[in-house]
């Protein structure tokens, strides 16, 4: 990013650091997955994201789009959508994370899926019966940069 770019956000801090960890933590509304389809289109679909030990990881079905895009080109993007708290609905808090969607190379019987989908469980229940089909295989988002709007005037930006 150049610096004029960088000129209209603010410095992240630790209170903004924080609000960034509780939405990244299940406080959200909504969370969107913007994935690049074959012919170079934005596709966007719901998900349920699991941020366990410092990572981001998605439990995604290898038949959906997002999956089959992602095969191609691993640039992605989650946009969450925070609980909406003001009138004007583009003044509510919203955070885009920037990165790649890599698939983790571990079988369905091995401790870490185990792992990640007892805990995936936690946050999306029907997950501990789906998440065992076939199709079903976990990712990791590996962050490259955050985008925070607070509201008006309040962008912040954090590049990796």
């Amino acid at each position: 990013m150049n610096e004029k770019n960088k000129s209209q956000y603010h410095i992240v801090s630790e209170k903004e650091k924080n609000e960034i960890e509780d939405i990244i933590n299940g406080k959200y509304e909504n969370v969107v997955f913007g994935t690049i389809d074959i012919n170079n289109f934005p596709f966007l679909s719901k998900i349920i994201p699991m941020n366990y030990k410092d990572n981001l990881y998605l439990l995604l079905s290898d038949l959906s789009e997002h999956t089959k895009n992602i095969k191609t080109n691993k640039d992605s993007s989650i946009y969450f959508s925070a609980k909406e708290i003001h009138q004007q609905k583009l003044n509510n808090p919203r955070l885009t994370l920037t990165g790649k969607t890599k698939k983790l190379n571990i079988t369905k019987n091995s401790q870490m899926f185990s792992e990640l989908l007892k805990n995936y469980s936690n946050i999306e229940k029907g997950a501990k019966f789906w998440g065992k089909f076939e199709d079903f295989n976990f990712y990791r988002f590996e962050i490259i940069k955050y985008t925070y709007i607070k509201g008006f005037g309040k962008a912040y930006i954090k590049e990796l």
